[in-house]
């Protein structure tokens, strides 16, 4: 995830105390992430309320995916695309729901879409090349 201040790419930094007394193997308290950008000091925790909220309901579509409710799967996947629109696993799962309702042109541009995000993104990937050989074997 980017900072949306300066760009840079968010990663936790070691704060205070985890609540709840948590520790380590060492007995001593676990350090909690910081919510702000290490390099610019912006308070990113409503941007990561909203990354946290975003990754819920993705679990929820694979869980949905899982039981084979695939419209459930999808409103659950596109809510997280609403909330944090770059992450390319949540464009690949919606490539895969497309393809199981039989969507191929909604399939190709969301796995097309994934790759955008994130070029190595192995589902994306495979299921793009099997497209291609489908429609090679086809021809």
């Amino acid at each position: 995830m980017k900072c949306p201040v300066c760009g840079a790419t968010y990663r936790p930094t070691k704060g205070a105390k985890q609540q709840g007394g948590e520790t380590n193997s060492n007995n001593s308290p676990l350090p909690s992430p910081s919510p702000t950008c290490r390099r610019c000091k912006a308070d990113l925790s409503d941007l990561l309320s909203l990354h946290d909220q975003a990754i819920w309901y993705h679990r929820q579509a694979i869980h949905f995916l899982s039981i084979k409710h695939y419209q459930q799967a999808e409103t659950h996947n596109n809510q997280a695309l609403a909330l944090y629109f770059s992450n390319s696993d949540f464009h690949a799962l919606a490539g895969k729901l497309s393809a199981l309702q039989g969507e191929w042109r909604e399939a190709i541009a969301s796995w097309q879409q994934a790759l955008k995000f994130d070029p190595q993104n192995a589902i994306a990937g495979h299921c793009l090349q099997m497209i291609k050989l489908m429609a090679k074997n086809h021809l």
